[in-house]
Order: structure tokens, then sequence, then C-alpha cells
């Protein structure tokens, strides 16, 4: 079984590991047996952090019930989610409780080096707690990532690595933590020699998305982090990029993604009050691991991700044709078995329903379908942020009523011959899905029928 470990720096590592974890969730492509999520973050507090760990949470409890065999169809929650780490985080070694200055133990030294970091670090940057992140200064990341190949934490990752395992890495480009952690990470795994398999991790295939600024923060002068800053770090970055990773072939695949529209933020520095919204941006950057993990990568290449058509609202048909027929239909299957299970649950849970006789009696009221619906609820909730974000991602009509096929926006549901429509349509098409599942137990049957039944669905009223 391959393996695929995705590294997530910063807090825009975790709002793209959000979008990824629900792209698994719905069943896009992945060409790797099991996804390994792994954090690197010193803000453990940051909100975008802690709401990405409580959805890979459910994720996992969720496929946890599963046993999916070559008989399965359903593609929902097929592949694996692992956790390596505690709380999927790699700790970074003694920044607890400190100050950048008590870390490198400044009154330590001698009269020569206290000189020479006040050269090179403002009584601000000396002053700042390790425990919010970098807040935006990639010069005290560089210093304290350094240490992430001493963490224990690292080497259980190490330890877990096999041949053929594959490793992808996000970051920003104009923080401080992705800025700064990125290039130390890709370095530490080509040429790190202190780790059980370094030898596997050293001829690993490695990708990584760079992800230029998308987003701008309001004004505060009590704030460390400032994002007129942020174009001039970008462009610093993009040519040490260059010169120290793109030419030395150290990284076989390296994606690029940016966007001029910029919507603004609070500016928080960290900890409970860092949650964004998800945004298409971040969608985007999850599909550049979707494509990596798919495709082989005999020489190193640089890629963009672009849209077809852009427009001040972003939807399907704004997507190139690869892009289009890689999402469109797990993500319209996910959301019409959301709205079957949130919208009509009472009618899917009844007796009525005549999938349930003698298939899903004791299910409804299970541990199970409640870790499920939560997730669904989760799914509804990040389309819905990303509906309502600068550049909008408007992929899907979220209050369709009793007509559920009104559901994609752009595309007109076509009309097809039968005695029913709407969810009578689609209680019939999962009637007859039911008896098509060749998967054992309730709940393996139960998301096969859903499966089977939305895909014919999605074929039939948007020839998808």
């Amino acid at each position: 079984m391959s393996k695929l470990y995705v590294f997530g720096i910063g807090g825009t590592g975790s709002r793209v590991l959000r979008s990824f974890t629900m792209m698994l969730a719905a069943g896009v492509k992945i060409g790797a047996n099991e996804i390994v999520p792994i954090i690197i973050d010193p803000d453990v507090s940051n909100a975008d952090l802690t709401r990405t760990v409580t959805l890979m949470n459910t994720y996992r409890a969720v496929r946890s019930e599963l046993q999916f065999s070559d008989e399965d169809e359903n593609m929902f929650f097929r592949k694996e989610l692992s956790q390596v780490l505690g709380n999927y985080t790699l700790r970074i070694h003694d920044t607890d409780d400190k100050t950048f200055q008590q870390f490198i133990d400044l009154p330590s030294m001698d009269k020569a080096n206290k000189a020479m970091m006040k050269i090179l670090f403002s009584d601000k940057n000396l002053n700042s707690s390790m425990d919010v992140g970098f807040k935006g200064n990639p010069n005290i990341g560089s210093v304290v990532l350094n240490q992430i190949v001493k963490s224990v934490d690292f080497e259980d990752f190490a330890n877990s690595f096999e041949v053929d395992d594959k490793i992808f890495i996000i970051s920003s480009i104009f923080g401080g933590t992705g800025a700064s952690g990125f290039p130390l990470l890709l370095k530490t795994l080509r040429t790190g020699d202190s780790f059980s398999n370094h030898d596997l991790i050293n001829n690993a295939e490695i990708g990584a998305i760079t992800i230029l600024p998308y987003f701008k923060l309001k004004s505060d002068d009590a704030s460390e982090i400032d994002s007129s800053t942020f174009i001039s770090k970008t462009k610093s970055a993009l040519a040490y990029y260059e010169n120290n990773i793109s030419k030395n072939g150290s990284i076989d695949a390296l994606y690029y993604l940016a966007d001029d529209i910029t919507n603004t933020y609070d500016n928080h520095e960290g900890g409970t009050a860092q949650e964004n919204d998800a945004h298409l941006i971040e969608f985007l950057a999850a599909t550049a691991i979707v494509d990596f993990s798919n495709k082989q990568h005999p020489n190193t290449v640089n890629k963009e991700l672009g849209l077809k058509d852009i427009e001040d609202v972003v939807s399907f048909n704004s997507f190139y044709d690869t892009q289009k027929h890689l999402l469109f239909a797990p993500l319209t299957q996910f959301i019409l078995m959301t709205n079957c299970l949130d919208n009509k649950f009472d009618y899917f849970s009844s007796t009525a329903f005549n999938a349930n006789n003698g298939n899903f009696e004791d299910l409804y009221d299970s541990t199970f379908m409640s870790e499920l619906r939560n997730l669904l609820v989760k799914y509804y909730e990040w389309l819905k942020e990303m509906k309502g974000n600068k550049r909008s991602l408007d992929l899907f009509n979220l209050n369709t009523g009793d007509k559920p096929f009104e559901l994609v926006t752009g595309v007109n549901p076509v009309k097809i011959m039968s005695m029913y429509s709407n969810y009578d349509l689609i209680i019939g098409r999962l009637n007859s899905s039911v008896k098509k599942c060749k998967s054992k137990g309730q709940k393996n049957k139960f998301l096969e029928m859903f499966y089977i039944g939305t895909r014919t669905l999605v074929k039939d009223k948007f020839k998808m």
C-alpha cells in the first residue's frame, strides 16, 4: 500500500488540508491508498488548525467503521486517512512558553553575538512569543524550524516511511511559518541523514505547492503582521526558490497558485481568533495534491494552476475539462447525499423508504450515522464559506428545497423519461441501487447504495 504524506505548514497548510479532506470524503480520485497528514505549526491553538483536526477526526471516525473490498463500488471515504502523530501535528522542539530571545538564549551570548542578533532582529522580533507562530517573519521561522529534525515526531514520521511512498508539502510564500518551513523541510528530506529510512526519504518523489498572496489583513498598529509587505516578501522568496529549489532538482513537482482579488481579513496574529472562511485558492491548492498523487514526475516540473474563465464568481463551467471531469461527479454526488440526509432524514430513516427493509433498520440511531451526518454538515458549511468569499466559488445552489436537481450552478438538469421527479426520483434510484450493492455490512452497503444511486443520477441529469 502506497502512502502519500501531506505536510501542511502554517495556517494556510491547515486550510488546504481542510479542502483536501472534503475531496477525500467525496471520493475524488487519489493516486494513493493511504493519506498521512502532518501539520507543522507552532500555533497549536490556531482555530484554522483545530477545525481541520476536528474534521479529519470525523473522517477517520466514519472510515474506521468501513471495510472495503474489490467488489464494493463505493468511493465515498474510500481512502484511509492515517494519524501517525498526535493531533496530526509535528511538535517543534523547545518552543513552548518561550520568546524568540529565550529560544536562541540571547542573554548567554557574548557581546559580539548579541550585537549581531540586535542587527538581524528587532526588539519586537526578539520578544515575540513562539507559541503563536512567526507572525509573518520568515527570518524567525528559519531559525526555529531548523529544530524539526530533532523532534521525536519527525522520527516517528521517518520510521513509518516505506518504499514507493510520496511526499507533498503545502505552504504559503508570504507569511512566516510557511515561507521559512518549506525550504527547510525540503532540504531536510532531501539531504538529512540523521533519521530512520533517510535513504528512502532522500530519494522519494516530493511535490509541493507554494501559495502566493490571496488575502490582505486590516491595518493594526498593535499587530506585527503587515500585509503591505506580502508582495515584497513574495518576490524575495520566489527568487530564492528558483535558485535553491527548482534549479537544483530537489523537487519533483512545484505548483504555484495566486489570485489578484484579495479579500481583507481581520488582523489576528494567531490563536483561537484565527479562523478564516474557506477560499477558492485553498480548494484549488487541494487539487494540486490530487494531481500530484495521480501522476509520475521523472523530471522536475513547475506547474501553475489556472481557470478557463476568470470571473468574480467561479463555477464548474470556469474549469478546464480535466479539472471539471475530476471534480464534478464526486462533489455533486456528495452534496446530493448531504441534502437527502439533511433535508429528508425523517423520510430516509423511516420504514416508508423501501431500501431500509431488511437492510438498515438499526443504522440510523448508530454512532456511525451521527458522525456521517456531522461530516455532511461540515461539507455544506465548507461549500457555503467558499461561495460567500471573494473570489466566490459558487459550485452549487445550497437551498434547492424540494427541487434537488436545481443544484449545480449554471447547469440545467436534463429531463429524463421517468414517472418520478425530484426526491421521488432519487428515492426510486436508491431503491434500485440497494439491490446492486455487493458490499458486506450495513454501513458499507448504505454508502454504496448512495454512491451507485447518485452516480446514475449525475450521469442522467447532468450528462457527467
